[in-house]
């Protein structure tokens, strides 16, 4: 590896000086209205500042010194308020309706001379857009070297640099675990994703290194590419699932883990995964989204859990070979009809998953700012009972809460190859990573300690939403949504200290552990009248 001091970005065009001639003030013109559909499509998608041309008109060719310096002003006002995650959902005919216009977007927010975190991630995701989209497709299935990534973004950056630097090592290092992940599931235990942006964060300005440029620009590219393998993956499990309880007789299974009933059809759950769609651009948060793949991740958990029951041990080996066959063979039916799977990073959802998205920093501050000042900690939570249900199932604290997660998890470890684990709290299923699980039955400390009061957080919402939907009485939730605000201002506080001292395991356990508790507390306000 080699060690290099950051240079200067050199750009495929050059900077405009204080004292421009007419030539560069033509340059910078001809790169404003190539960028300008992207501006305007992000300004009346998400009402900024109205575009100053009527909707598909650019620019003109040669414009007075009035609306020369207007428009660039507009666009630069433009550029003050959006973030990645925004340009991110422009519909794909907007988006990539044209590299030069990417390429002249990326060279804008690489020419600013004071660079934000929301500039950085910018340029991070422009880069990989304008790479998908301009990459020979030959590359989409094979090896993908820093050299190939210089080279196709070698317009956006003369200076798009192949050399290895040795403080981006790491990212290798988390593309090798990435081989080796079977479902979404794993990238998640993993912390793929939020290593990678805990590495970005670190960089400070090295990250504008051109060699930099291209190493995060390849690991972006990779990873969603390996989502995609893995979101088709679980889709095919599932209906791989559902085909077998189907041969073997069975027309329901119980997956509430997933947010279906207990006797759920098979055919109904067949819709679902075969009509499987991320939320709508105008539904959009970044817990919006992690909830769709943790459904169809929770799905899958019920679905095998309900084939070891339909085809247990005891069964006769010609007749489960028999079943599984018949199973294999719809499987290869549906995926002759359907085709091969794309290697593009197109995929539904594929964008949306990898947002640097503040979506979940604002709903933890609305969450928290709707927080009680008197509400409990995990450890003086007080009992959660229903108002006005006097048939309603015994309440539980965060303490007996605890402890019956404690016990069933003591009672029935793991299984080895399982990456998470199901509890059952009166009569709902929550579903604990291998970290959670881990600080249950076999790690101490405060670490530890901190992810179980964020399971127990997720459990209690997770009851009490269950117990609001049968019996529509609110006191059980409100109590446990307070508590679990409460408990995300703590959270997250520590897991910006976990980064500070470099604790990256922890940082990355908490942080998705905090994700998800928050993600069912967006869910949880659903039900709120």
């Amino acid at each position: 590896m080699t060690t290099k001091t950051p240079i200067p970005i050199k750009l495929s065009s050059p900077a405009p000086s204080s004292a421009a001639g007419s030539q560069d003030h033509a340059n910078v013109w001809a790169e404003a209205r190539l960028a300008y559909p992207l501006y305007a499509g992000l300004a009346l998608q998400f009402s900024f500042a109205a575009p100053p041309y009527p909707e598909g008109q650019l620019p003109p060719e040669r414009p007075t010194r009035e609306a020369f310096d207007k428009d660039l002003k507009w666009l630069a006002s433009i550029d003050d308020v959006v973030r990645a995650y925004q340009i991110r959902q422009l519909p794909s005919e907007v988006l990539n309706a044209s590299s030069d216009a990417l390429r002249a977007f990326a060279h804008r927010q690489l020419r600013k001379s004071d660079k934000t975190n929301a500039d950085r991630d910018k340029i991070d995701f422009l880069l990989v857009q304008y790479f998908a989209l301009c990459a020979p497709e030959t590359l989409y299935r094979s090896e993908i070297a820093l050299a190939d990534v210089a080279r196709v973004l070698q317009p956006v950056l003369s200076e798009a640099d192949p050399t290895p630097l040795e403080w981006c090592a790491p990212l290798d290092a988390i593309l090798a675990t990435v081989d080796h992940c079977q479902s979404l599931r794993d990238l998640l235990e993993q912390g793929v994703l939020e290593k990678g942006r805990m590495l970005k964060d670190s960089a400070g300005a090295m990250f504008y290194d051109p060699a930099a440029l291209v190493a995060f620009c390849r690991f972006n590219f990779l990873v969603r590419r390996a989502f995609i393998r893995l979101l088709h993956a679980d889709l095919a499990a599932v209906l791989h699932a559902i085909d077998t309880l189907d041969a073997a007789g069975f027309k329901t299974a119980d997956c509430r883990r997933a947010g279906f009933s207990a006797a759920e059809t098979t055919a109904q759950l067949r819709y679902y995964a075969e009509n499987w769609r991320q939320p709508f651009h105008k539904d959009y948060t970044e817990n919006s989204v992690n909830r769709a793949f943790e459904q169809l991740l929770a799905l899958r958990a019920d679905l095998e859990d309900a084939v070891a029951h339909a085809l247990p041990a005891s069964m006769d080996t010609s007749l489960a070979a028999s079943l599984l066959e018949e199973s294999a063979s719809r499987a290869r039916e549906r995926d002759a009809s359907h085709g091969p799977v794309p290697a593009a990073p197109s995929f539904p959802g594929a964008e949306s998953f990898f947002a640097d998205s503040p979506a979940s920093e604002r709903q933890s501050e609305k969450s928290t700012s709707r927080a009680s000042s008197a509400a409990p900690s995990a450890s003086s939570a007080k009992p959660l009972k229903p108002a006005g249900d006097s048939q309603a199932a015994p309440a539980l604290d965060a303490d007996k809460c605890m402890e019956t997660i404690w016990e069933q998890l003591i009672a029935a470890p793991p299984s080895r190859g399982r990456s998470m684990s199901t509890v059952v709290l009166r009569d709902t299923k929550v579903l604990l990573s291998s970290w959670e699980v881990a600080a249950f039955v076999t790690e101490g400390g405060q670490e530890a300690e901190d992810l179980r009061r964020a399971v127990v957080a997720r459990a209690l919402l997770a009851v009490a939403m269950d117990e609001r939907k049968r019996s529509g009485e609110m006191g059980e939730l409100t109590v446990s949504m307070n508590l679990a605000r409460t408990e995300v201002s703590y959270f997250q506080g520590r897991v910006e200290a976990a980064k500070r001292s470099k604790n990256t395991e922890a940082a990355v356990n908490l942080g998705i552990s905090t994700k998800r508790l928050l993600s069912f507390l967006e869910e949880a306000e659903k039900l709120e009248p």
